[in-house]
């Protein structure tokens, strides 16, 4: 009697807490709880809903997109966003404000260390992600339907404190520029990297400046995540680093690297427009435009297997903080913006959405790695001078992985 008295009582609190578990998922996820309750750190609650009563106003911050393209600025774009923002939510009000290439981060920075960032920062440029305590992650907001329709974020290696950052809006093929058939068809198969050997000699030009060029090649021989242990370089980030500037130095050795690296600034474009023998790269979208326009079918556009580069929507939130449901608002105008709007955008840039419409095929791509702010320091005051003394002092791999 005394045992069914006690198996009666287990059965019941097993139902209250499955009850409370339900009930409360159904208000806050435990996401949520665990950062307010368990670590007492500042968290929004996701599950909050927009108040139809109340005006929201939010703020985007975006860098020029259709100039060097269209020739125009970017009015009318904003003006459909915000027609299929009010469309769903009349009492969403869309401000929109540019920021230049050159001082848009350094302005973006300001404004936080101010209390005062835009909601909304849209940059189709470097990344930004600059510190979890300042921005809001989008992934609370995503249900898991809608998690796999965002094709270019590898959802399963994302455990239970893994945030996603950014709401993806247009995906990039990352791919460089050559003349036509400067990679012959019998090549073709091969392993991108494996290509580049057969380059005729200086074929190859890469702008050692650009950022993204050691992130691609990083990604390339098979680095997922930049990562750190007790303030060195994790075993994985090590090795791809080595990997990195033992193939770099085996292209340098063949001849197939462009010699007079200190001249590529100034010869990294006419070169090509004048030789159609060389392969350069990296190139984004508007060096692309520049390209193609003035050589067309002169030239081809050479794929980096399967790599890709995410541009995102970064949420912010102000030092007065305006509440969850201003947030959720925020949110919901990002994802109007990545759904619907990105189209156009997609379209005329000569990119990809982020979200894939309907049931198609999630196609297997690989992301650039993105630099988390907690080893942002080390990459920039270790990793990226190494990266160009290797290039600038000629130095072999063993000295430059002497470096870390």
């Amino acid at each position: 009697m005394r045992k069914r008295y006690i198996v009666s009582i287990i059965i019941l609190i097993a139902f209250l807490a499955g009850l409370i578990s339900v009930l409360l998922n159904r208000f806050y996820t435990l996401d949520y709880i665990y950062k307010l309750i368990i670590k007492r750190e500042f968290a929004v609650n996701p599950r909050v809903e927009i108040n139809p009563e109340r005006e929201y106003l939010i703020r985007l911050w975006h860098h020029p997109f259709y100039r060097t393209i269209k020739e125009v600025d970017e009015r009318e774009f904003f003006q459909e966003l915000k027609k299929d923002i009010e469309a769903v939510y009349p009492n969403i009000r869309l401000f929109t404000g540019e920021v230049d290439f050159a001082a848009g981060e350094e302005k973006l920075r300001e404004a936080i260390r101010e209390g005062n960032p835009p909601d909304i920062y849209f940059n189709t440029g470097t990344q930004v992600f600059i510190e979890e305590d300042l921005q809001i992650a989008v992934s609370p907001y995503l249900d898991k339907q809608e998690r796999e329709s965002y094709y270019t974020v590898d959802w399963q290696s994302f455990g239970f404190r893994d945030r996603l950052w950014g709401w993806p809006v247009l995906v990039c093929r990352q791919y460089w520029i050559g003349g036509k058939d400067i990679l012959g068809g019998e090549y073709r198969n091969l392993p991108f990297l494996e290509q580049l050997f057969y380059l005729k000699e200086d074929s190859l030009l890469l702008n050692y400046y650009d950022e993204s060029l050691l992130k691609q090649l990083l990604a390339l021989v098979g680095l997922e995540k930049f990562k750190m242990e007790k303030g060195e370089l994790d075993p994985d980030s090590h090795k791809a680093l080595e990997e990195v500037f033992l193939f770099l130095h085996g292209l340098r050795e063949k001849g197939v690297l462009y010699k007079d690296t200190k001249a590529l600034p100034d010869i990294f474009l006419k070169k090509l427009l004048e030789d159609k023998s060389v392969l350069i790269g990296p190139v984004n979208p508007y060096l692309s435009h520049f390209i193609t326009e003035r050589l067309g079918d002169e030239v081809e556009f050479i794929y980096l297997d399967n790599l890709v580069k995410t541009y995102e929507l970064y949420i912010f939130r102000q030092k007065d903080y305006k509440g969850d449901d201003h947030s959720r608002a925020v949110m919901e105008a990002a994802r109007i913006f990545s759904r619907k709007t990105a189209g156009i955008l997609a379209e005329e840039l000569g990119l990809a959405k982020a979200f894939l419409d309907g049931e198609g095929e999630r196609p297997e791509v690989k992301e650039l790695p993105v630099i988390h702010p907690e080893y942002k320091d080390y990459w920039e005051e270790v990793v990226w001078p190494a990266w160009l003394e290797f290039w600038e002092q000629n130095l072999s791999p063993a000295e430059v992985m002497n470096r870390f």
